[in-house]
């Protein structure tokens, strides 16, 4: 990799959280102790959460704190992305790797080896993907009066009839900085590479935290 070429850890922790108070004071060591030290100089935290910034103030990891009009319940992930390639002023040529600390169960070698696929394959854009939970095909949006409209039309009376689909997930992430404009604001668009993962702990709750303590003892 040359000089200019350089690869981020980014990772978004903002200090509220309606679901699970929060959280990413909870999860944070989860992720950050995964990363090795000699990477923690391309790390970078983005948050507003003082507890947060004062435990990874003695270490070499690099604090962004973040504007408040960038930690409401409606900031989107691409306008976050967008302050950190500025503020840090990374090249368009550099790679983030973006990591929310919701997945408590990525190990650092599920993070290499994605890195690898990302490289091997030339892209410029790559998320994670899983089996869904339920098939968009047996989803219906809800109607007025107790009624449902069906997400996907169709009239398949087998399972086995029903198109290949996957679910989006943020388990890794990553673009190259050059493409963020093209990005939508879930952070891919038509050409993103969609790798699949096993199914995997997404923290959103305390009964999700409970879980993986659970899993994890």
């Amino acid at each position: 990799m040359s000089e200019k070429r350089k690869t981020y850890f980014v990772i978004p922790a903002r200090r509220d959280s309606k679901g699970f108070p929060f959280k990413n004071r909870k999860l944070l060591d989860y992720t950050i102790n995964q990363i090795p030290l000699k990477l923690h100089k391309n790390t970078i935290v983005t948050t507003n959460d003082e507890k947060i910034i004062e435990k990874l103030s003695q270490s070499e990891i690099n604090i962004l704190e973040r504007d408040e009009k960038l930690s409401l319940d409606s900031t989107n992930i691409r306008d976050v992305m967008e302050d950190v390639i500025d503020k840090f002023s990374l090249d368009y040529s550099d790679t983030i790797i973006m990591l929310y600390l919701t997945s408590p169960e990525r190990k650092f070698s599920d993070i290499e080896k994605i890195l690898d696929i990302y490289k091997e394959n030339n892209i410029s854009t790559l998320t994670c993907c899983m089996e869904p939970k339920s098939h968009p095909c047996l989803c219906f949006l809800k109607q007025d009066n107790n009624r449902g409209k069906q997400i996907i039309e169709h009239d398949l009376p087998r399972r086995q009839d029903y198109p290949e689909c996957f679910e989006l997930s943020h388990f890794v992430c990553i673009f190259q900085v050059g493409i963020i404009n093209k990005l939508n604001k879930n952070m891919y668009n038509e050409n993103t590479y969609f790798h699949k993962i096993n199914s995997s702990i997404d923290v959103d709750h305390e009964t999700d935290f409970k879980e993986f303590l659970q899993k994890n003892q």
